[in-house]
């Protein structure tokens, strides 16, 4: 049975290098995701992430799981490492620091609007209508970025069987959504 959030971040906080890295192993897809989307190369996503999770596991004891959830503070983190890199090492491979930042504020701004909130909670309850099966591979390739060849390993399926139930889930979810008026 896999532990639950808090119980990883507590073991995490007691020195547990195997909670550590499965830690890690859930997280650390959608971390990638995010600095990719920031406009990082694969070279540079690799070097940032690890950072990420330096960075986490030294403030870890810091963290309070009834004060919110290890997510939004996991990408704090993350935002504030891409934002020293684009300050210390602008070069042509890198997003220019005033667009990085643009870009940003644009994806928060975003955010903060009713309507994407909106739209956020009507896919999460069309995700949690989906049968268990395939909800799990929506989240393992969408919110943590697995690949398929990544998730075919984790839900020990074939490649061809995860492409298909992934096609499936697409499906069912673009139907729960117009049902709810969203994306019409």
């Amino acid at each position: 049975m896999e532990p639950s959030e808090a119980e990883l971040i507590a073991r995490c906080q007691a020195g547990d290098r195997a909670a550590m890295e499965r830690l890690y192993q859930v997280h650390a897809g959608w971390v990638m995701a995010y600095l990719r989307r920031c406009g990082f190369g694969p070279a540079d996503v690799d070097d940032l992430a690890q950072d990420v999770f330096v960075r986490l596991m030294k403030s870890l004891h810091t963290f309070d799981p009834r004060r919110g959830a290890l997510v939004p503070w996991l990408a704090t983190v993350a935002r504030n490492v891409a934002r020293r890199c684009w300050r210390g090492r602008p070069s042509p491979d890198h997003l220019d620091p005033e667009m990085a930042e643009a870009v940003l504020a644009a994806a928060e701004d975003a955010a903060a609007r009713p309507e994407t909130r909106e739209e956020l909670r009507a896919l999460r309850g069309c995700i949690e209508a989906l049968p268990p099966d395939l909800a799990r591979l929506v989240r393992l390739r969408y919110v943590e970025g697995m690949t398929t060849r990544g998730i075919a390993d984790a839900a020990r399926l074939p490649e061809a069987t995860v492409r298909l139930r992934l096609d499936e889930a697409r499906t069912l979810l673009e139907e729960c959504l117009k049902s709810k008026g969203v994306g019409e």
